[in-house]
């Protein structure tokens, strides 16, 4: 695989090309081997296509998806903002008749009506953009290790109001011992609240759902199993009303996307859900922690199915970098989860799983998907290296290549790839504080409102300003400011669930999203925080400093007209100046359907 140049540098891949379709199979008296080469070339070049054409399928699938969508969502928001318009009309003309007051309640049952059509209407919108997220790769998992168990039983009593209302029993079902997985707990939280929803909807009054969790050899298991449905005609409206079609289908993409699947079984009238999901116990287990620069040498996959090839590039890599090896692309996909390399240099033809379906599987992978990857072959045509720079590879080489052109490259795609992540981890992030950003609270707050009004689950919005600041800065100085800022980020974010986000939101102010979380919940955690605050000190020279803060709360409204995302927190903002103006450290709620900011009886 290598043959001697002058001055150490060495082409490599220049050799016999078997397996790879690299060489030139010029066998010594014999046509044999150019014909099998000819051959392998044009198979290879008839898969490309073949790969295209599919990839052009999918693509046009999710912009009909998406395009539908688009086109529902425009009539359910023109729907919702006529039949708020006419509840608000004058209905004096009708006056106080009896006939007047029947068809002022005929036309507000129509008005109810149009408006439980509109929320459907744009709840399947909504189903179908997340559908067309999860089949495009768009949804990136955020895993963290998560105790099932008391996540079902916080799921479960998020939705226990909802079953009382309907006179069902919701059971859960939990093992005595800690079950803990990797998982992304705001994706899964929809997926299986989606489930109990629904089987809440196609359950009787007076019967039971049923919420389980069991432990699987290889991972974990959720049932949700629903009761005696309703009669017939009821049934099909209560599946309509609850998206059943739309709901199943994300909540089985969020369990694909963490390894598992969903099943349905029915029995009889009734229907089961099982969501299972793949274990991986803790995260460091698929998400090695990365190295920081100068923290060793970088870790570079090498994959050829070539043995010579990977020996000869295992030795020429070896004095600068942790080489790993694998023989294949389904070998190179498993070692890049497990392993998680600073780089892979891949060959393009391989049996089993060939370079380009290896590049595609480890991008479609949210904990793999930035590791960079450069693509090698000995043919270098436009379309093979438009293919491979489209499905996400950082570099392409053409065999032969010599090893110090290989160095270079690798070299170069490392700083590229520490600098962008530098850059990512800078544009996210707050300095002093460590918590997120203005810009990262943004992002984060459009994906919660959409999540929240998609599965109609409630939403939380907590402000919180640093009472007398001020004075610390003019009498201490701003180091000592500085000191209580990170003080109460600290307190915020020792007090914050696994599903919780803060982020400093400017100065001395910070906001946080509670998601699946009530007004009420959302107060009960605001005393504990503005508690905290006050048990809370720092030493600033020879003068020890109290801490206080003062919090705004505002939950998701329903009401369909503006931004939705900007009304929670101006809602929770103007909460947090009515604390304010009522003396400091305290907290005040803000209600919606009022228009005014309220604080609690005292």
């Amino acid at each position: 695989m290598i043959d001697e140049g002058t001055q150490g540098d060495d082409p490599i891949g220049s050799g016999n090309g078997s397996g790879n379709g690299s060489g030139d199979g010029s066998g010594a008296g014999s046509g044999e081997p150019r014909s099998d080469a000819v051959r392998l070339a044009a198979d290879s070049a008839q898969i490309l296509e073949a790969n295209r054409h599919l990839r052009e399928a999918v693509q046009r699938h999710g912009e009909f998806l998406s395009l539908a969508a688009e086109e529902l969502r425009g009539p359910a928001a023109s729907l919702l903002r006529h039949v708020k318009r006419l509840r608000g009309g004058a209905p004096a003309a009708l006056g106080e008749t009896e006939i007047g007051v029947q068809r002022l309640a005929r036309d507000q049952r129509a008005l109810d009506a149009l408006a439980r059509q509109a929320h459907r209407v744009a709840a399947v919108s909504e189903g179908l953009l997340a559908i067309r997220a999860i089949e495009g790769g768009q949804v990136k998992l955020r895993r963290r290790p998560t105790e099932l168990g008391a996540f079902l039983t916080r799921l479960a009593e998020a939705r226990l109001p909802s079953a009382q209302a309907r006179a069902i029993e919701l059971a859960h079902e939990i093992p005595p011992y800690p079950l803990t997985v990797s998982v992304d707990p705001e994706r899964l939280w929809d997926a299986v609240g989606a489930l109990v929803d629904s089987a809440l909807a196609r359950t009787s009054s007076g019967d039971r759902v049923r919420l389980a969790l069991e432990t699987l050899p290889d991972g974990a298991r959720i049932t949700v199993e629903d009761g005696r449905m309703p009669h017939p005609r009821a049934r099909r409206s209560a599946d309509r009303m609850a998206g059943l079609g739309l709901g199943l289908a994300v909540s089985r993409g969020v369990a694909e996307l963490h390894g598992g699947g969903l099943e349905i079984a029915t029995r009889g009238n009734g229907r089961t859900a099982v969501l299972t999901l793949r274990s991986t116990t803790q995260a460091e287990e698929r998400e090695p922690p990365r190295r920081t620069a100068g923290e060793g040498r970088p870790r570079v996959l090498v994959v050829d199915d070539d043995q010579d090839a990977l020996e000869a590039l295992a030795m020429i890599l070896g004095d600068d970098y942790e080489v790993l090896l694998a023989a294949d692309g389904r070998e190179a996909v498993e070692t890049t989860l497990m392993s998680r390399p600073d780089l892979v240099l891949m060959d393009l033809y391989m049996p089993r799983m060939d370079g380009l379906a290896a590049l595609e599987a480890i991008r479609g992978d949210p904990l793999t998907e930035d590791v960079p990857i450069i693509l090698i072959s000995g043919r270098g045509d436009d379309l093979t290296r438009s293919r491979s720079l489209d499905l996400g590879a950082v570099d392409f080489l053409q065999k032969p290549f010599s090893s110090r052109e290989l160095k270079a490259r690798i070299d170069r795609t490392l700083r590229l790839t520490r600098r962008e992540t530098l850059l990512q981890e800078l544009a996210r992030t707050d300095a002093l504080t460590g918590l997120a950003n203005l810009r990262a609270f943004r992002a984060r707050l459009e994906d919660e409102v959409k999540r929240a009004r998609r599965y109609r689950t409630p939403l939380a919005c907590v402000m919180v300003d640093m009472d007398r600041l001020k004075p610390i800065n003019d009498e201490l100085g701003h180091g000592a400011g500085d000191l209580a800022i990170e003080a109460v980020a600290d307190v915020i974010r020792n007090e914050l669930r696994e599903t919780d986000f803060a982020a400093r939101y400017g100065g001395d102010e910070f906001v946080m999203l509670l998601p699946h979380t009530s007004a009420a919940e959302a107060h009960v955690f605001a005393e504990r925080v503005c508690a905290r605050l006050l048990e809370a000190s720092i030493d600033a020279g020879d003068r020890r400093l109290q801490l206080s803060g003062s919090f705004g709360i505002a939950a998701l409204s329903d009401d369909p007209l503006g931004d939705p995302a900007e009304a929670l927190v101006r809602h929770a903002d103007a909460a947090l100046y009515a604390a304010k103006r009522a003396g400091r450290g305290r907290v005040a709620a803000h209600s919606s359907a009022e228009g005014e900011p309220r604080l609690p009886a005292q």
